[in-house]
This record gives C-alpha cells, sequence and structure tokens, in this order.
C-alpha cells in the first residue's frame, strides 16, 4: 500500500469522483433505512413484549381473589388418653399446621441462607438474584440456578402450579410483589413452612415428626438444616434414601448461615459433628415397625361413624364429608384403650388360641386377574371365574384350600387357560391373589357403663387394606342359642310372666308348623326344670316354649328396643317370598339377617349396666381444624328393663359359666378372681359359635366361624375370649355384681317355683329341691308346692303298694307329678320319679300271694294257702311257730342320681 504524495492524491480522486459519490450515497441511505427498521422493529417488538406481557398480566388471577395458605391438613386420631394413634391423609394432605412463632430461629434461619437470602431486603422479587443466576446458568451452559423468591415459591405452590413456562414465571413474579403489598413477611413465611413439599409430607411440623419423631420446635441447628435442604428436590434430597445428597446441601445451609452470620462459628463445627443422618435412619426403623398405611379395624369404623353423622348432623354429601376426613386437618378424639386393644391383637395372633392346622384350618381364596391381550383387548376375571372353571369338572369344588400352595396350583392352571403369554399376552399390575386364613373369629370390649367401645378385631391375620370386611361391626351372622336371653327370658322377666324359679317341661314339643323343636343334646329329654336351669343348659324347648306363652311380637319389641337394627318385622326377598323374624324361631336365634357382633355386645352390656342399654360410640368429639368442635358425639341412653331383671338374668348367666351343667366354663378366668358371666350360642351344624359375657367392668362378645358358613369342628370361641379379657383385668381391684333393694331371696321347690313343703321337696330321692332363688319383689311365691307327693310304694317289686302288699313290705316314697303329659318312649331322665295315673302296680302281691312264704323242708306235705292244722297234710297252720319264718325278699335297689343333668 502507497502512503507517498502521489498516491494520497490518486485516492483524492476516486472519492471525489462522480461514481464513487453515487455509492456513497446508496450506502449512508441503506444504512439510515436499516437503522430506522431496527428501531420500528425495536419499538415494534417493546409494544408487542409490553403487550404479551400486559395481557399474561392481566390473565393472572386477582391478587384479591387469591389464598396462599396453605390446604390441606392431615386428620389425626387420638385414643382415649389424647395419644395420636393414626393420621388421615389424603392427596397433598399430610401437613400439620403450626405458627411461626412455634418454628426455630434455626430452621428459619437456614430456609432464608439457602432459598433466598434477600428475603428480609426485596419486595417480592430480587433482581440481584436474577441477575446473578443468569451468569449462573450461562458459565454451566445449562439451567443450574434458579431465582425464585420464597414468596414466588409460595404462589407457585399454592396458586399458580402447572410447568414451568414463562407465562407463569411472569405471573409469578407480578403476584410477588403484589402479595408482598398485601401480606406481611411473617405471614408469608408461616405459610410457605406449613406449605413446602418435604417428601415424606408438607410442612416442617410433619417432616420433623416422621425423619425425628419430634415436634418442630424441638429441632436441633442440624436438625433444621436437613429438613429444609430437602425443600429443592422432595425426592433426591430425602434424608432416609438420600443421606449423602442430603448433606451435601446440608453443608451449604450451614456455611452460608456462618457466612451471613446466622450462627457462631462454634454453631457450625456442633452442627457438621451431629452425626444427624444415624438417628434418621434409626427412627426409621422403629417407625416402619409400628406404622402401616393400613388402618386398624377401630380407625374404619371411626372414619365410617364420623362421615355418616357429617352427612346425618351437618348435611354433607358423601365426598364433601370424605374429603373433610382426608383433608381437613380434623382432631378426631375416639374411646379406644390401646392397652386393651394390644392385648386383643396379641389373642389373635397367637395361633394357640385357634384350632390346630392340623385339625381345621384353611385358607379362602379372593383373586383378581386382569389380561390384556395381543389384539389389545383388556379382560378382568375373579374369584367367582375360577370357582365355575373347576366346578364344570369338580360340582365339589369351593375356595378354601388347606394352604396357600395347594392354591396356587389352581391359580395357575385357571390363568394359564385364559392367558397366553407366549402369545403375547400380558398379565397387568394389580393381579393376584389375597389369602384369608379360616376359621375366622372377631371380637368387640365395651365399656358398659358408658357404652365406649375400647377395642375391636375384625379378623384373624394381617389386615390387607382400608375399610375391608369388618367381622365385628359390619358382618350378620345367625346368633342362635346367643339370643334366648334377650328374646325370650328377658322380656318374659320383665313383664312378670315368668320368674327363674318358673318351671317348664323339658319333653318332645313341636314348632305350631308341626317341625320339631331339637335340643342341641342329643341323649333324650331333661324333663322338668327351671327357667335358671334352661338358661344355664341353654335347653332349647324350653326357650321356645316360653316365647310362644310371652308372645314372639313381645320378644321382638325388647330387641329392637336393645339396639338391634337387623332384624325385620316383614321382608320380601326377590324372589318374591315373605320373612318375619317375629315368630318361634326367634326365641332360638332364627332370624332372617342375622345380627352383627357390635350390637350383640350393647345388648348384653345394658343387662350388665343394671337395664339402661348405652349406644355404643367410637369417637366422642371431633375438632375441625381451627380447633372450633365440629362433631359432639351424642348417644342414646335409655332404661330397656328393670333393674331386678338384669339382676336375675345376670345371677342365671354365673351358672352357664360356673355350674356343673353350663355351657361356658371355658372362660373361667385362670389367675384374676373376677366375676364373669355370661350366654354361649351355637347355630345348627357349628356354623357360629358366640359367646357374650361381662364382668363388673366391661362386656365382650366373641364370634368364631368360616366366612362361607362351613362346619367349625372345634370349637375355640371361649379360649380366644377369656385370652382377651383376663389380661385386661389384671391389677383391677375386685367387684362383684350388686343385688339392688327391688331383688329378695326365697327359698322355693326347683319342681315347681312354689315354697317347699317339709317332708316332700326336701325328701325328693333324687335329694333335697329346695334352693335360694332371687325373685324381683313382689314376684316371690306365696303358694305351696303340689308337685310333689308321696306314695306308697312295695319295697319288694318298687312299684306302687295295693291292698295287697303286706304291710311289712309298705314304704312312702316322694313323687312328683309333672305340669305337661308326656306322650312319647324317648328317654326323659328324669320319668322315673314321677308319679302318672299309668305308674305301675305292684305285680308280685295279689289276692293269691298276701303272705308268700318259704316251703317247710320237714313237711312232706303241700302248703294250702288255706291249711289250719298243721297236719301235714297241706292244711296246716303255719302260724304256730313250728316252721321257720320265710327269708324276706329284698327290696329292688334303683339308682337315684344326685343330679339329673349329670
Amino acid at each position: 500500500m502507497s502512503y507517498s504524495k502521489s498516491g494520497n492524491k490518486i485516492k483524492q480522486k476516486n472519492i471525489k469522483s462522480k461514481k464513487k459519490k453515487v455509492e456513497n450515497k446508496i450506502n449512508i441511505s441503506f444504512i439510515r433505512v436499516f437503522l430506522l427498521t431496527l428501531a420500528a422493529v425495536c419499538i415494534a417488538g417493546t409494544c408487542i413484549a409490553v403487550g404479551v406481557i400486559k395481557s399474561i398480566i392481566d390473565d393472572a388471577p386477582d391478587i384479591s381473589t387469591i389464598n396462599v395458605a396453605p390446604e390441606g391438613y392431615a386428620s389425626i386420631i387420638y385414643d382415649q388418653s389424647g395419644n395420636e394413634i393414626a393420621k388421615l391423609v389424603g392427596s397433598e394432605a399430610n401437613r400439620i399446621y403450626v405458627e411461626l412463632d412455634q418454628i426455630p430461629k434455626y430452621l428459619v434461619n437456614a430456609l432464608i441462607a439457602l432459598e433466598d437470602e434477600r428475603f428480609w431486603d426485596h419486595n417480592g422479587i430480587d433482581i440481584k438474584g436474577m441477575v446473578r443466576a443468569v451468569f449462573a446458568n450461562l458459565q454451566a451452559g445449562e439451567k443450574d440456578e434458579g431465582a425464585s423468591t420464597i414468596t414466588q415459591q409460595l404462589l407457585k405452590n399454592n396458586v399458580l402450579g402447572g410447568a414451568k413456562t414463562y407465562k407463569r414465571k411472569i405471573q409469578e413474579q407480578y403476584l410477588a410483589i403484589q402479595l408482598e403489598n398485601t401480606l406481611s413477611k411473617e405471614q408469608i413465611l408461616e405459610y410457605y413452612l406449613n406449605t413446602i413439599n418435604l417428601n415424606k409430607g408438607f410442612g416442617v411440623q410433619t417432616a420433623a415428626k416422621r425423619y425425628f419423631n419430634k415436634d418442630v420446635w424441638d429441632l436441633s441447628l442440624s436438625e433444621s438444616a436437613v429438613i429444609v435442604s430437602i425443600a429443592q428436590s422432595p425426592v433426591l434430597m430425602d434424608p432416609i434414601k438420600y443421606p449423602e445428597s442430603n448433606q451435601k446441601r446440608q453443608r451449604i445451609a450451614l456455611s452460608k448461615m456462618l457466612e451471613l452470620k446466622m450462627i457462631t462459628q462454634a454453631e457450625y463445627d456442633e452442627a457438621i459433628a451431629d452425626d444427624v443422618y444415624s438417628r434418621i435412619q434409626e427412627y426409621n426403623e422403629e417407625y416402619n415397625q409400628n406404622n402401616s398405611s393400613v388402618n386398624s379395624y377401630f380407625v374404619d369404623e371411626v372414619i365410617l361413624r364420623v362421615i355418616e353423622d357429617l352427612k346425618v348432623n351437618k348435611g354433607y354429601t358423601e365426598t364433601q364429608a370424605s374429603n373433610l376426613i382426608y383433608r381437613g386437618g380434623l382432631s378426631i378424639y375416639v374411646t379406644q384403650d390401646m392397652q386393651i386393644q394390644i392385648v386383643c391383637d396379641d389373642a389373635f395372633a397367637d395361633e394357640a388360641n385357634f384350632p390346630a392346622k392340623t385339625k381345621d384350618y384353611a385358607v379362602q381364596l379372593t383373586y383378581r386377574l386382569s389380561v390384556e391381550y395381543a389384539d389389545g383387548s383388556t379382560k378382568h376375571f375373579s374369584e367367582g371365574h375360577l370357582e365355575k372353571f373347576f366346578k364344570e369338572t369338580d360340582p365339589k369344588f369351593d375356595l378354601l384350600f388347606k394352604s396357600e400352595e395347594d392354591a396356587q396350583k389352581y391359580i395357575d392352571e385357571f390363568k394359564n387357560s385364559v392367558c397366553n403369554e407366549a402369545a403375547g399376552d400380558v398379565v397387568l399390575a394389580g393381579s393376584g391373589p389375597v389369602f384369608t386364613e379360616q376359621p375366622q373369629a372377631s371380637i368387640v370390649i365395651i365399656d358398659y357403663h358408658n357404652g365406649h367401645v375400647k377395642a375391636i378385631v375384625g379378623g384373624r391375620g394381617e389386615k390387607s387394606g382400608n375399610l375391608t370386611l369388618n367381622r365385628a361391626t359390619n358382618t350378620y351372622r345367625q346368633p342362635g342359642s346367643l339370643f334366648k336371653v334377650l328374646s325370650t327370658y328377658l322380656p318374659a322377666i320383665d313383664t312378670g310372666a315368668y320368674t327363674l324359679a318358673s318351671v317348664g317341661e323339658d319333653i318332645p314339643y313341636n314348632y305350631l308348623s308341626g317341625t320339631p323343636v331339637n335340643n342341641w343334646y342329643t341323649t333324650g329329654y331333661i324333663g322338668t326344670a327351671t327357667v335358671r336351669e334352661a338358661i344355664a343348659h341353654s335347653m332349647n324347648i324350653i326357650a321356645v316354649k316360653t316365647l310362644t306363652s310371652i308372645g314372639p311380637q313381645l320378644g321382638y319389641d325388647y330387641l329392637i328396643s336393645l339396639g338391634f337394627t337387623s332384624l325385620v318385622s316383614s321382608f320380601t326377598s326377590d324372589d318374591g317370598r315373605i320373612f318375619s323374624d317375629i315368630g318361634q324361631p326367634l326365641a332360638l336365634g332364627g332370624i332372617t339377617k342375622g345380627v352383627s357382633n357390635l350390637e350383640t355386645t350393647a345388648a348384653y352390656g345394658a343387662i350388665a349396666n343394671d337395664g339402661v342399654y348405652i349406644e355404643p360410640i367410637f369417637y366422642t368429639k371431633v375438632l375441625d381444624a381451627d380447633g372450633t368442635l365440629l362433631l359432639d358425639k351424642q348417644q342414646v341412653s335409655k332404661r330397656v328393663m328393670e333393674d331386678s331383671t338384669a339382676f336375675l338374668l345376670t345371677s342365671a348367666m354365673s351358672d352357664v359359666v360356673n355350674s356343673n351343667i353350663g355351657t361356658a366354663s371355658g372362660v373361667r378366668f385362670k389367675n384374676v378372681k373376677m366375676p364373669v358371666v355370661g350366654k354361649s350360642g351355637t347355630t345348627s351344624n357349628t356354623v357360629d359359635y358366640w359367646f357374650s359375657g361381662y364382668t363388673p367392668y366391661y362386656v365382650a362378645t366373641i364370634w368364631a366361624g368360616y366366612d362361607m358358613n362351613n362346619p367349625v369342628k372345634e370349637g375355640f370361641h371361649l379360649r380366644l375370649w377369656r385370652a382377651a379379657m383376663e389380661p385386661i383385668h389384671v391389677g383391677l381391684p375386685f367387684k362383684d355384681f350388686e343385688k339392688p333393694a327391688s331383688v329378695v331371696s326365697v327359698n322355693v321347690c326347683k319342681k315347681s317355683g312354689l315354697l317347699p313343703v317339709e317332708g316332700l321337696c326336701d325328701q325328693d330321692p333324687r335329694g333335697s329341691m329346695v334352693y335360694s332363688e332371687y325373685f324381683t319383689r313382689g314376684t316371690e311365691p306365696t303358694e305351696y308346692c303340689t308337685t310333689h307327693v308321696k306314695a306308697e310304694v312295695c319295697t319288694v317289686s318298687g312299684q306302687l303298694a295295693t291292698e295287697y302288699c303286706p304291710t311289712s313290705t309298705v314304704t312312702s316314697k316322694v313323687f312328683f307329678v309333672r305340669s305337661e303329659p308326656v306322650t312319647t318312649t324317648d328317654i326323659i331322665k328324669d320319668a322315673q320319679y314321677e308319679l302318672k295315673p299309668d305308674t305301675p302296680k305292684c305285680t308280685i302281691h295279689g289276692p293269691q300271694t298276701t303272705q308268700p312264704t318259704v316251703p317247710n323242708p320237714n313237711n312232706n306235705g303241700n302248703n294250702g294257702n288255706n291249711g289250719n292244722n298243721g297236719n301235714g297234710n297241706g292244711n296246716g297252720n303255719n302260724g304256730d311257730g313250728d316252721d321257720e319264718p320265710e327269708e324276706e325278699t329284698p327290696i329292688p335297689e334303683i339308682d337315684f342320681p344326685s343330679n339329673i343333668f349329670d
């Protein structure tokens, strides 16, 4: 390149040339147009951007209408002592609200240091933080750091949600500025700390409880830093599953706190040295052992009852009530005594209380199978399909198996018949069997003084889900003989129609339909018995006769007053048949739908409670999230029988347990001195076993049987009842059932129920029939026994004496006269003591055998019947002492047992 003068002149000439001038003008014009266009575009872009931003802002929720307060709180269930026993959690509702002044300063500062260090200074958005984030992300080459303030995060969590978009971000920033003009910094912090997702729950109180088993206000510095470190990524920063990741962030939080002078060096060193993650793992193991996502049978029942009461008392719909329970932050106070519940659970977990698996054991199959076929179609199968499949070749096939392994063979065969996995068919998730141990059982224990249900077990074996079959409350079984006291003897005694001394005849008897009434024992009939004996020995015939006498309608009415809701006065089935529980079978528990364990327990509790029925309840009150009373459980309490009736039945049922003719001696306590009374019950073919009994403290009912109504081979209900009830009485002061002033005691005859006659009732060949009995004052007998009579018996024949029996062979014997005629040849145990019109008379002595003698070996003549002189020709008089007297024929030996029930 030339820089000489000649060179410069040439350049100047070129510049000044006409062509060059035109080119320069064009270039300048182009630049001007470009700049003007660029400016226009910028202006237009700015206008558009402003318009878009304005549109986004206009589309944002009105600050006056949004609510950033956290919604959805876990409901807590507390036992009778106020201890938390369960938490009910719905979607995003595992949260327990705490106020800011309950949250330690350590935790608040750790959050601010880690998430928003200029929180106290900015107006909702952090410009400096945004710039820093932009440069940090540019350096990293990806979005590695955010700049959302705590205020923005609160809006994102509680209002905006959704995916991360520019629109949401602009609205978030806009609303953050407005929100800080509406709420104080403290309120924003409080809402945020109760909102954040901390993986095992929402909010810092829930996290503190779950990770450390502490209230949030008890957290240390190191623990607080662990909690806030989870917020960035709740799953990946979980200190249980990913302790290393959480610890890295915890150290960042602590370092930042030290940098911002929120903590001292000594506090920092102490927090760093704290082995906090070992404590988290230790408590997690304990938590997993003691907690389950499956609620107990008791909690299931509480949920159902609170929902129902919210619907009835507050007008909620089913959905509203359910949402409130699982997301409303309710405090539900229940009647459960956890110590009693633990005893019951242990009793049901002990295999020794059930039949041996070699004797009476099975598993019942419930089965679900969903198959997606290769052609894209889907089909669902259940245990019903499986049962139908195998019944085609085996009509006796059922869903009970000796073991799970045995059942699996059938499951595999059925699955292979409907699903060809080799051809591309796929078994969908959720398919598989559920096995239920059989025979099953349930128990309910109530404090009958106030109706509080203390414990229930709804089934044997591990509970597989929530709101599953609850045999204690929601299944209905035939009660059998358990109903005799409630349906028959209670109304009979309470109305004064019968007393415990009233006698009945256990002899052949038919229903009005002509069908015979059968006893549970098969060795004939007992004969005459009192109501007390009929209760103790559970005699069917006397029960049916008694209900027939007072009228089945009366028995039905008393049962309704005792709280039974499943009885029907008239019921028409789908096929048009009409059923009614108002009939003679009611005496023996023959009813249409059956009864629940819970209602049966409450009914027997009314007897234990001196005749006052109190509705059983599972909870006492429910508070809403603000602590305001939402439900105050009101109970039905009413007198359903006289206190004297209650005491008389208690006395009679004591014999069921304690007498040698009782049917429930197996419930007697072995190591605790405490009175136990009750009534057992068994249904036809031993399908159901029951026992309902009580002490001066609690009433409990046990049911045992197969869910599918198979016969139970071995009754185990009595030992299971004792296993649950005896331990809960250990340490309780001894008490007895108090006799009310309305009850008197009178000596009566056991065979008539009347006042005893000396020399008759106490001379019964079976032993004295005089005993002391309780009566409602005013119902005690005033007449004397006419059942016992004396008759002369020939000691030679053992039959009734006639005028031909020598006086030396005649003696008096006490008999009884039966109140009902017997026309059967069946065995009646007391028949040999009965005096009847056709009782045999002496067949040994007659007109020709008044003086039977033994022949004289020294007399060659015949001893004529009419001989007058001892001349050896058969006509001699033997009364002169010449011959030795005839040896007396011994009295026939009759076995008189001391008790007709033996």
